[in-house]
C-alpha cells in the first residue's frame, strides 16, 4: 500500500527508504508474535508431568487418547470464559472483584460451570466411538465418563478463578486484560489439567475406593450443573453463552478426540518416548496460539478494510503469516532442545527435524 502511494505521487525515489519500515514492521509483528507464544513453555511442565507418570496414563488406551482432549476442550472452555469476562469489564458490566460482583458475572460462571460438564459429556462420546476401531469395552466407556467429568470438575475449581484474578488485577493496574488473561490463563490450565488428569487415574486405578471416589465426584459434579441448570435457564445471557459456545465445543471434541486416538495408536505402533511426551502440551498450544494470531490479524484487516474478504487477497496477509510461523518455529526448536534434556542430547537432531516438519505442516 505504501508503494502504491509513493508511486502516484512520483515520488518513486523514496520507494527504497521504505524498505527499512517494511522490516520494522516484520520485527515488530515477529517479536508479538514470539512474546504471545512465549508463553507455553509453561506447557513443558505440563508435559514433563505427562512424561513423568506415562506408565500410569498408558494402563488403558482411552487413558492416553483423552489427554489431548482433556486438554483442548478445557483450553476451549477457558477460552470462552475469558473472552466473556475481559469484555465484561471493558463494559463495566462485570467488576473486578470476586465478592458482591454483578449478576452478569455470577450468570457467566454458572454458564462455564455447565459448559464444562456438557463438554466433558461430549468428550466422552467422541472417544468412545473413535474407541470402537481398539475394542473399547462397556466398563471401558463408564471409567471414562467418570474420569474425564471428574477432570473437568477438578479444573473448574481452579483454572477459573486464576484466569478471574488475572483479569481483575490487570484491569487495576491499567494493563488490557485482552492481552494478558487467555495467554496467562492458557498456559496455567495446561498444567492445572495435567495434574487433575493425573490425579483422577491414580484415583481411578487406585482400587475400589479410588475408583468410588472419582464416580462420587463425577456424580456430584453433574447433579449440580443440572440444578445450575434449570434455576438458570430462563436467563437469557445463559442461554445465549451456551448455545454459542456448544457448537464449537462439538467441534472442538470431534478434532481433539481424533488426535488423542492418533496418539494413542502411535504409543502402541512406535511408544512415545519422554522427549515426545514433554514437548506434546506445549505444541499443541504453540500451533493454537498461532492460528489464533493469524486469524485475528486477518479479522482486523477485514474489518479495517484492509483486506478483502476473497482467495487473493492471502497474500497481503503474508507478513503477519511469516511472523507468527517463524515465531513459533523457533519455539518448537527450543522446544526440542529442552525434550532433548529429558531424554539425550543425541537425540536433538531428530527431534528438531520432527518438530520444524510438524510445525511446517500445520
Amino acid at each position: 500500500m505504501a508503494a502504491r502511494g509513493l508511486g502516484s505521487s512520483g515520488r518513486e525515489d523514496l520507494v527504497p527508504p521504505s524498505r527499512p519500515a517494511e522490516e520494522r514492521q516484520f520485527s515488530a509483528l515477529f517479536s508479538q508474535s514470539l512474546g504471545a507464544v512465549a508463553f507455553n513453555t509453561v506447557g513443558l511442565m505440563a508435559g514433563f508431568i505427562f512424561a513423568s507418570f506415562f506408565e500410569l496414563f498408558s494402563r488403558r488406551s482411552w487413558s492416553i487418547a483423552a489427554y489431548p482432549c482433556v486438554l483442548t476442550t478445557r483450553g476451549m472452555v477457558g477460552g470462552v470464559f475469558c473472552g466473556r469476562l475481559t469484555s465484561g469489564l471493558w463494559l463495566g458490566t462485570i467488576e473486578p472483584r470476586f465478592r458482591a460482583n454483578t449478576p452478569e458475572f455470577k450468570t457467566l460462571y454458572c454458564s462455564m460451570m455447565v459448559l464444562s460438564s456438557l463438554a466433558a459429556l461430549m468428550m466422552a462420546c467422541s472417544i468412545s466411538l473413535y474407541g470402537l476401531s481398539w475394542g473399547i469395552t462397556g466398563q471401558d466407556v463408564l471409567d471414562l465418563v467418570a474420569a474425564v467429568v471428574a477432570t473437568m470438575a477438578l479444573a473448574f475449581t481452579t483454572a477459573p478463578p486464576i484466569s478471574a484474578l488475572v483479569a481483575f488485577r490487570s484491569f487495576e493496574r491499567g494493563l488490557d486484560p485482552d492481552v494478558v488473561t487467555y495467554p496467562v490463563s492458557s498456559a496455567s490450565s495446561d498444567v492445572i489439567v495435567t495434574c487433575c488428569y493425573t490425579a483422577t487415574l491414580a484415583l481411578m486405578y487406585h482400587g475400589p475406593l479410588g475408583r468410588a471416589t472419582v464416580y462420587a465426584i463425577c456424580l456430584a459434579f453433574l447433579a449440580a450443573c443440572a440444578l445450575t441448570a434449570m434455576r438458570k435457564l430462563g436467563e437469557e445471557g445463559f442461554r445465549r453463552t451456551l448455545r454459542e459456545a456448544l457448537a464449537s465445543s462439538a467441534l472442538v471434541v470431534v478434532i481433539s478426540g481424533l488426535t488423542g486416538t492418533l496418539l494413542s495408536e502411535m504409543n502402541i505402533t512406535i511408544g512415545l518416548g519422554p522427549e515426545i511426551c514433554t514437548a506434546y502440551p506445549a505444541l499443541i498450544g504453540t500451533v493454537g496460539d498461532v492460528g489464533s494470531i493469524v486469524g485475528s490479524t486477518a479479522t482486523t484487516k477485514l474489518w479495517s478494510g484492509e483486506m478483502e474478504a476473497r482467495m487473493g487477497s492471502l497474500g497481503e496477509h503474508r507478513k503477519e503469516v511469516a511472523a507468527a510461523w517463524a515465531a513459533s518455529a523457533l519455539m518448537f526448536s527450543a522446544y526440542a532442545f529442552f525434550s532433548a534434556l529429558t531424554g539425550s542430547l543425541a537425540s536433538l537432531p531428530s527431534l528438531l527435524a520432527t518438530f520444524l516438519l510438524a510445525n511446517l505442516m500445520a
